[in-house]
């Protein structure tokens, strides 16, 4: 006869919270062990909205020195940065209409290395928005040493809400694509995009991107040439940027190695605020299509007066010019095309 043992209940009740432990339990520590582990480990909560990405960090003599190395092996041979114009044989009185009115100014071939026409053409004079040339090399040093691109997003700061002049109006509210930024520095001349630009690119600082400016000029040989900020309104101690039409068509000749530039410099007209807002170029010399003219970077304050670097090219030829100091821009403009008209029949 067989016999059943029963076990105590106690030990029953044991092995069936045993029972529902291993059924429900585990389960439910497996999956706390793959939440924990995904905030201690992933980048951050997938709902939370991408951050804009800090600054990078602050420009310095690499990011030029690289980012000519990569237009070296992109665009073959150049000439070498070392060798200036040659003043021999340079005239300094045409007899244009206007040419009294320009207080300095140079004309110069840069493949022959030629000055064409020079008058005080090392003298140092304010230089107003043409100031944005040099903060437009940077930022292309920069997207050529790979730092940036021209998707980045930056951030509107409080700075560059408060700049003034030629601008765009940008609002702290909202964040550019560096790309967009530059195309209203380049054509509009926009004062507040060009601080944002040389903030961002300082890491936060315009003092660091300021010193980086004055660092490049220096390397590039501009001996006249001293900036203290990255638009040419003046800072707020009463400064205002200073160099000279030989040194400003020496920083000419870099910037337009770099093939944006001169998309954007040449375009008559484009938007901006994904086309609510129009930019129209500032540069009349490229809005009335002066034939070749294809740039650069025009400029006015009551200290420099109408200024203007130009760069053209007919029939495969380039010349570069830089004038300043006239009244109004019609004198300027009308002393610019009958300047380009002597140099290409030298």
């Amino acid at each position: 006869m067989s016999e059943r043992y029963d076990l105590p209940g106690d030990v029953g009740k044991s092995r069936a919270w045993v029972r529902t432990l291993l059924v429900w339990g585990l389960p439910l520590a497996a999956w706390a062990a793959v939440i924990i582990g995904w905030f201690l480990f992933a980048d951050g909560d997938p709902s939370t909205p991408e951050a804009t990405p800090p600054p990078p960090p602050a420009v310095g003599p690499e990011v030029s020195h690289q980012a000519e190395e990569v237009l070296q092996q992109e665009s073959g041979p150049e000439v070498p940065r070392t060798v200036d114009y040659d003043f021999r044989g340079a005239k300094s009185s045409l007899g244009l209409p206007n040419e009294a009115l320009c207080k300095t100014g140079i004309l110069v071939d840069p493949v022959t290395r030629k000055v064409l026409w020079a008058k005080n053409a090392d003298k140092s004079v304010p230089i107003a928005s043409m100031s944005k040339m040099m903060t437009m090399l940077l930022a292309e040093e920069a997207l050529a040493a790979g730092r940036v691109s021209l998707t980045t997003p930056i951030k509107v700061t409080n700075a560059a809400y408060e700049i003034g002049g030629s601008q765009v109006w940008l609002d702290p509210k909202e964040t550019f694509p560096l790309g967009e930024l530059l195309k209203t520095v380049a054509i509009k001349s926009a004062n507040d995009s060009a601080y944002l630009v040389g903030e961002y690119l300082g890491g936060g600082d315009i003092s660091v991107f300021i010193k980086a400016m004055n660092d490049r000029a220096q390397d590039l040989g501009m001996k006249n040439t001293r900036f203290y900020d990255a638009h040419g309104l003046g800072d707020n101690k009463g400064n205002h940027n200073l160099s000279s039409a030989h040194d400003l068509v020496l920083l000419a000749e870099h910037l337009i190695r770099y093939p944006d530039v001169l998309r954007l410099s040449s375009t008559r007209m484009d938007s901006f605020r994904d086309g609510k807002m129009q930019l129209r170029n500032s540069n009349n010399l490229v809005f009335n299509r002066v034939p070749g003219v294809d740039g650069l970077k025009t400029g006015f304050t009551d200290e420099s007066g109408f200024c203007v670097t130009i760069t053209c090219e007919r029939g495969g030829r380039r010349l570069i010019g830089c004038v300043t100091g006239f009244k109004t821009s019609k004198q300027r403009d009308a002393f610019c095309k009958a300047l380009l008209d002597w140099g290409y029949a030298q």
